[in-house]
């Protein structure tokens, strides 16, 4: 949970002209063991994409939530939310992909770097060996991101709590 007010907190540094809001339990949520660096990485990846992809005054949300998967058992669920423009639909079946590169899907800001493709993938990457999934869900007006990651197992190094 400590990961998403740094990472929050950064995006709002590095992008005072969006809307930075984060939605976290007072009584915390239960560690996600693994590599800590790694899933901060995942964290600045979609908020990045947001900063990078959406107009001037978008709102985003962070929220950090237990909850509880068929598949995965116990998990900690992360979104990222926004009230942007949206993905192309046409873009979302290769989203994750390396390489995929969603310039004109929503509104990249002038001056801006060109991206590479390669935050989704990575953070898609980092989110599978720590035994969890990310997804996507967008309509215009809405975009949201879906990390879901077990409470249990991997390695110890690192955790979501911390």
């Amino acid at each position: 949970m400590a990961i998403a007010v740094d990472v929050t907190s950064d995006a709002h540094a590095a992008g005072r002209d969006h809307r930075w809001r984060l939605d976290v339990p007072e009584d915390g949520v239960p560690p996600v063991p693994g590599d800590e660096p790694r899933l901060r990485q995942v964290l600045v990846n979609l908020l990045g994409n947001a900063r990078v992809h959406t107009p001037a005054g978008t709102t985003v949300t962070t929220s950090v939530r237990a909850g509880h998967d068929g598949e995965l058992g116990d998990v900690v669920v992360l979104t990222v939310t926004d009230d942007g423009p949206g993905i192309d639909p046409a873009l979302l079946p290769t989203l994750f992909d390396r390489f995929s590169r969603g310039d004109t899907a929503r509104g990249r800001g002038q001056g801006e770097l060109a991206s590479t493709g390669l935050g989704l993938a990575i953070a898609e990457a980092i989110v599978s060996a720590h035994g969890g999934r990310i997804a996507v869900d967008s309509v215009p007006g809405r975009t949201s991101f879906t990390v879901l990651l077990p409470t249990e197992g991997g390695a110890a190094s690192g955790r979501m709590d911390r």
